[in-house]
């Protein structure tokens, strides 16, 4: 039986991991955290525990080093942006102190997903098809953009999520508009067609080999995967996993796409887990069982087969009695040894 350990299992993330655990041809105890005792995520694993939040970081890994050694487990599995960094900055202290494996890319490759300008920088630097760009608060380079794509043009920051903050951009008026309220954004051509937008899975292991990947055409709302269209697509995959032979991440990637006139463009990537990961699992295409074979098991993890079809998603809901949590809280490492 192998132990993995979820954190964040309260928010999409962590529950998408928790389900494509669940799917696993591995037998697994799954462990969950998170730092709401309210998290319908600790409902659905084996044990969990309420732990802080990274915003109190020496309290949040303490508190996870104290699970990892009472339970043993052999990875941990970040359920959300802010545990990602934390982790990866500290996967080599975590490991010491308790011997569980934190699935995460090194810190400087989460730096250049996280931030859209230094995305496209790289994808340029690689060779690779990226979204023309300038930093807004640019003019020249501004002007260059809107001289050479007209309007209308996408604004986004740099560093965010979802699509907090993301506008279709048609006149020099709404750019001003954008520069007076909001630094640190990036202006980008707008990618065309809106109905050939795909996310492609790709997961690296420890010996750099790509056990193949998956695509889903989709459609977002909310800056989310709403309904994804599941068929191999070998034109955008060809191009996921150049991107991620190019960036070579630790275990799992996800690099967005637009399918345009002059081929497939990357917009985004994410080297992580993400949000349709469940979904992807369904499929065919289990990354969390991929971690558990190639970074636990350090054994071969086999090509997929995968099957197609379309995934739509939706809201529901879990019930509790009072008391409304059966999930352990992690005392302070002060309160600890008081």
């Amino acid at each position: 039986m192998i132990t993995i350990l979820i954190t964040g299992v309260g928010g999409p993330l962590g529950q998408a991991l928790i389900k494509a655990a669940r799917q696993s041809s591995i037998p697994l105890r799954i462990l969950g955290t998170d730092r709401s005792e309210l998290s319908v995520g600790l409902a659905w694993v084996d044990k969990s525990y309420v732990i802080p939040g990274v915003a109190q970081p020496d309290a949040y890994l303490a508190a996870l080093c104290g699970i990892c050694a009472a339970e043993r487990p052999q990875l941990i599995l970040p359920g959300s942006d802010g545990e990602l960094e934390l982790l990866a900055g500290h996967a080599h202290a975590v490991r010491e102190a308790s011997g569980a494996i934190v699935v995460a890319s090194p810190p400087a490759l989460l730096g250049v997903s996280m931030d859209k300008w230094e995305t496209c920088c790289f994808l340029q630097k690689a060779g690779l098809n990226f979204p023309r760009s300038a930093r807004m608060d640019d003019t020249d380079e501004t002007a260059r953009l809107v001289g050479e794509f007209g309007f209308p043009l996408i604004a986004k920051p740099c560093r965010g999520s979802g699509s907090r903050n993301v506008s279709k951009v048609w006149s020099w008026k709404e750019i001003d508009y954008i520069r007076s309220r909001i630094a640190g954004m990036v202006l980008q051509e707008y990618l065309q067609p809106d109905d050939e937008e795909y996310t492609v899975a790709v997961y690296t292991c420890r010996d750099g080999r790509q056990p193949g990947s998956i695509s889903f055409r989709r459609e977002l709302l909310a800056g989310n995967t709403y309904r994804a269209w599941v068929a191999q697509n070998p034109v955008v995959q060809k191009e996921a996993e150049a991107v991620a032979a190019a960036l070579r991440p630790t275990g799992p990637c996800n690099v967005q796409l637009r399918l345009t006139p002059r081929g497939p463009v990357t917009f985004e990537i994410n080297p992580r887990f993400s949000g349709t990961t469940a979904m992807r699992a369904h499929f065919g295409y289990n990354e969390v069982e991929m971690a558990v074979r190639d970074l636990a098991m350090r054994g071969a993890v086999p090509v997929p087969t995968i099957t197609e079809g379309i995934a739509l998603r939706f809201w529901d809901e879990t019930y509790l009695d009072v008391p409304t949590s059966r999930a352990k809280t992690m005392p302070h490492p002060s309160e600890q040894t008081a």
